[in-house]
């Protein structure tokens, strides 16, 4: 009876730490499925659509958006719409606005990206701001807006201004994602 009680206490407190086991090594336990206010599904949605003029202009983005369907990394798949914003007032700016629909942020909480991840918040959804090690003059907000389905959100300088610090790259980056956010609730 000692034996069968430390086992089911072992088990009690492993289950307690958020820890799984595999192979005799415990690791963290799978990321909690990310809650949102509602979902709000891109099927169908325009990605150069959720931006609008006023809200670009706030944003120093003057150019016309440019649609695009491609692969992107580091999302699964080939098909990716986007579009592509530019600005060169008062500074040259790209801005990319990807529709993934086959992942949520839980790719960037898996812990397998050669990225520095952040959790965050876009108004109340779930988000991750993502700056890659190799290329710190862009900083990427993906928001998760329904399951499996994320918009990501990335901002680069170009130009003399491309070596501003990388806290107003993201700044700038999370201004565009409530920006595209409010846009997407509205069309839905």
């Amino acid at each position: 009876m000692g034996r069968a009680r430390s086992a089911v206490v072992v088990v009690v407190v492993l289950l307690l730490a958020g820890c799984t086991t595999i192979t005799g090594q415990a690791g963290p336990a799978e990321p909690p499925a990310p809650t949102r206010p509602r979902e709000v599904r891109i099927d169908g949605v325009d990605p150069c659509s959720l931006l609008t003029e006023a809200q670009r202009a706030e944003l120093g983005l003057d150019a016309e958006p440019r649609s695009d369907v491609g692969p992107l990394p580091p999302y699964p798949g080939t098909d990716i719409p986007l579009c592509l914003f530019g600005g060169f007032q008062p500074r040259s700016i790209s801005l990319g606005v990807a529709l993934i629909g086959t992942t949520g942020v839980e790719l960037y909480l898996s812990g397998n990206l050669a990225a520095d991840i952040r959790q965050a918040h876009v108004q109340d959804y779930p988000a991750v701001v993502a700056i890659a090690p190799r290329n710190p003059s862009f900083c990427s907000v993906v928001i998760d807006v329904a399951s499996g389905q994320a918009v990501d959100v990335n901002f680069r300088l170009d130009g003399p201004d491309a070596s501003a610090p990388v806290e107003s790259l993201c700044a700038d980056a999370e201004r565009a994602a409530d920006a595209v956010l409010d846009t997407l609730i509205a069309l839905r």
